[in-house]
């Protein structure tokens, strides 16, 4: 690829992510102007529909997340239980504060 404008002039480029036609200065890095493509407005029922879809996605997530914190609560109970038994077995005493030090 090669390069034919001079130094001075300002490099025009596309961004690959938006599509932003963007004007360069080659010298210090700022940009001097910058073209957003337009977008097609949507009509009303497709920002509705699109809407409605959105917060279904949105209540879903929420249950998913309701269920996976009521079961992670039961699995933390066991998990408690458990180290109860353990601590009760154990005749080694737990260790204090002081010893720490």
């Amino acid at each position: 690829m090669s390069d034919t404008s001079t130094p001075n002039e300002p490099l025009e480029m596309k961004c690959p992510c938006c599509s932003t036609k963007l004007v360069v200065d080659r010298i210090n890095g700022d940009i001097l102007h910058e073209e957003r493509p337009k977008k097609v407005a949507a009509s009303w029922d497709q920002a509705l529909s699109a809407g409605e879809a959105k917060q279904v996605a949105a209540e879903a997530m929420f249950k998913e997340g309701m269920d996976r914190e009521n079961r992670a609560d039961d699995i933390l109970e066991k998990k408690f239980k458990e180290a109860l038994k353990r601590a009760d077995k154990s005749d080694i005493p737990p260790p204090r504060i002081f010893d720490l030090d």
